[in-house]
């Protein structure tokens, strides 16, 4: 049986975070070679996820999405944070096509209304199907129809967890635009230290630092994307990995399983 890896494409790598909806194309296809080659090399299945960067996260903020249908312009809101993260995913999925990688995009708005439980199981359904089929499934974060609020954002973190409860992942990999994770913000503290792995030992701690580590997004930031990984390691006995997508390489050694630089995380 395959091993299955989840990645997690991080919108500070695939977008131009200080330029809404540009998309760093060269990195995406660089990313997605990465995932070839190492297919290539060694037998896995992969579900690949991104975040909606500088495409969704404005929209998301600015219309209050997280809220639910509270505001006269929350219903309007939504469809267009809806809208924009779908132009990344399209962008990726062109992407994907000019590195030879098939990905197949799901929509996790299309499966059924969220609740604190994720989606309907016809969701794992589908994907498990599409890898049976040669396929690279790809998700991302979405506006989904929520149970109590009417609308939410359901982050890929969250897509993962749910997905993660189902299919239990060896790896699951956090590619963002820093090394790991750090005791401090390393793009603005120079005496911030690299954390090489977290555990049950440290989890609190680390924690504290991916508070004020990374700027926060709507859907929490790096505080909130650690946590979550944290959990899903644990509960599926899988390793986790935050990863510097921008440094060429790095993805491919975790995907392939030689060392290099990144935090590693576990139970």
């Amino acid at each position: 049986m395959k091993k299955l890896y989840f990645l997690k494409l991080g919108g500070s790598t695939l977008t131009n975070e200080d330029k809404p909806g540009t998309a760093r194309k060269e990195t995406i296809r660089r990313l997605l070679f990465e995932v070839k080659r190492a297919k290539s090399s060694k037998e896995f299945d992969i579900i690949i996820g991104h975040g909606g960067g500088s495409f969704a996260h404005p929209f998301a903020k600015k219309y209050k999405v997280n809220e639910g249908l509270k505001y006269g312009f929350s219903r309007r809101g939504a469809i267009i944070t809806h809208n924009a993260v779908h132009k990344l995913n399209d962008i990726v999925v062109n992407e994907g096509l000019k590195a030879g990688v098939n990905l197949y995009p799901f929509a996790p708005s299309s499966f059924g209304v969220w609740n604190n439980n994720g989606a309907t199981n016809s969701m794992v359904f589908h994907i498990s199907h599409a890898l049976k089929n040669g396929f690279v499934p790809l998700v991302h974060g979405d506006v989904v129809m929520d149970a109590e609020k009417g609308v939410s954002v359901a982050s890929t973190e969250k897509v993962f967890s749910f997905l993660a409860s189902h299919m239990k992942p060896d790896k699951v990999i956090l590619a963002t635009d820093v090394d790991g994770l750090f005791t401090a913000n390393p793009k603005i503290d120079k005496s911030a230290k690299f954390i090489k792995v977290i555990n049950g030992r440290n989890i609190d701690s680390a924690l504290k630092s991916a508070g004020s580590s990374l700027k926060v997004d709507v859907t929490g930031g790096m505080h909130s994307k650690v946590r979550s990984l944290y959990k899903m390691v644990k509960a599926t006995g899988s390793t986790g990995y935050i990863v510097n997508a921008n440094e060429k390489d790095r993805l491919y050694s975790i995907l392939v399983g030689k060392p290099n630089i990144y935090t590693i995380v576990k139970e």
